[in-house]
């Protein structure tokens, strides 16, 4: 079987054509009622309701891969997965999530920004007399408060993770730069003369503005 592809903005491009290699999708009445209905409701997860819409497009026989692609906002790949789940495992499967291979995940969205929100704390308003946190202190620390904040799977979190975490969002709370401000011994009696010379060019402009003097007495730059 021949298939022509066609485009909505050229016709048909060029005479090219390809084998279709799989099978055609195949849904009884009740199968396509029940994608009809998951793909209408508004209480059924968005990822569900796409690849019933996906499933009901690629049925019918008249829109190619890309042409479905293009109507969900989606990359083609994602139609010919969504299609080809369909054929080897059935319309139920290709809806959901197949089990992954190897190892599950072990930390979630939620454990995975408390542990940023606690590099980005000070160490001394934790209680530690660090200015920064090295992987071994942060590191102990979440082991340590992670159960009370509710993520008890980082008891085991290790220092290669801990860095793996920080290096994806970026973060180096052990290379914080922080400069050293220089302090007058003087500065208080300095601020007293200052805020002394500012009062007395208000009172001088006062007095030359309600005409209690006629010229100033003395002449201020600042």
């Amino acid at each position: 079987m021949i298939e022509t592809l066609f485009t909505p903005d050229s016709g048909f491009t060029k005479g090219m054509a390809f084998p279709k290699k799989r099978k055609s999708l195949v849904f009884t009445q009740e199968e396509l009622e029940k994608l009809q209905k998951i793909r209408k409701a508004r209480t059924e997860e968005k990822r569900r309701t796409i690849r019933a819409g996906i499933l009901l497009d690629a049925v019918s026989g008249k829109m190619s891969d890309q042409s479905i692609a293009r109507a969900h906002g989606m990359n083609r790949n994602t139609v010919v997965l969504c299609v080809n789940k369909c054929l080897r495992f059935g319309w139920e499967a290709a809806l959901g999530e197949l089990p992954r291979t190897g190892r599950p995940r072990r930390l979630s969205d939620d454990a995975t920004a408390w542990v940023l929100h606690c590099a980005c704390q000070k160490p001394k308003a934790r209680g530690y007399s660090y200015e920064l946190w090295t992987y071994a202190l942060l590191t102990q620390h979440i082991r340590q408060h992670c159960e009370a904040a509710g993520y008890p799977e980082l008891r085991h979190l290790s220092r290669s993770k801990l860095h793996q975490i920080l290096t994806q969002a970026k973060l180096r709370p052990h290379k914080v730069r922080y400069y050293v401000e220089r302090r007058d011994p003087d500065f208080e009696s300095k601020m007293a003369a200052v805020l002394h010379v500012y009062k007395e060019v208000e009172i001088i402009n006062e007095g030359l503005v309600r005409g209690t003097l006629r010229e100033a007495p003395l002449i201020t730059i600042s």
